[in-house]
């Protein structure tokens, strides 16, 4: 196997990850901005409601759903066929998703150290993220060793 044939899973599987994180962003943007929109159990410990209306659920004034939304819009483009043609765009795509896995380490703190609650929506997100960066960074570990 070449490792060229190693690698053809990886623009159809960031791909598929961007879309899937694209999708669950744009639901928890809908939900931020239409009361009663969010399905999600409500706990002890599981409580979307509680964590996407706290303190933490905005950053300087803009919703952390509208913030998802909008990197996965990005990443999303980054992903696309085309632009696994372009070489440039590779450190663009590694340093996106390493801001995105900086970020998911904030709301995740945010989440069990100061809220002191999780949302199952968020944590999709979170987990489509680190996902998305294993696969690029797996990538480019493979690159390198070329």
């Amino acid at each position: 196997m070449t490792s060229t044939t190693q690698t053809r899973w990886v623009p159809g599987v960031s791909l598929a990850l961007a879309l899937a994180g694209l999708a669950v962003s744009t639901y928890l943007t809908v939900a931020h901005y239409s009361a009663g929109a969010l399905l999600c159990a409500e706990g002890e410990v599981i409580d979307c409601g509680t964590v996407t209306t706290s303190e933490q659920s905005e950053l300087l004034g803009v919703p952390v759903a509208v913030l998802g939304l909008a990197f996965f819009a990005f990443v999303t483009v980054l992903c696309l066929p085309f632009a696994w043609r372009d070489q440039r765009l590779h450190w663009l795509r590694l340093g996106s998703v390493a801001v995105g896995v900086l970020f998911v380490v904030y709301l995740v703190a945010a989440e069990l150290l100061l809220i002191g609650k999780i949302c199952l929506w968020c944590t999709a997100v979170h987990v489509i993220t680190l996902a998305l960066a294993g696969v690029l960074v797996t990538d480019a570990l493979r690159r390198s060793s070329l």
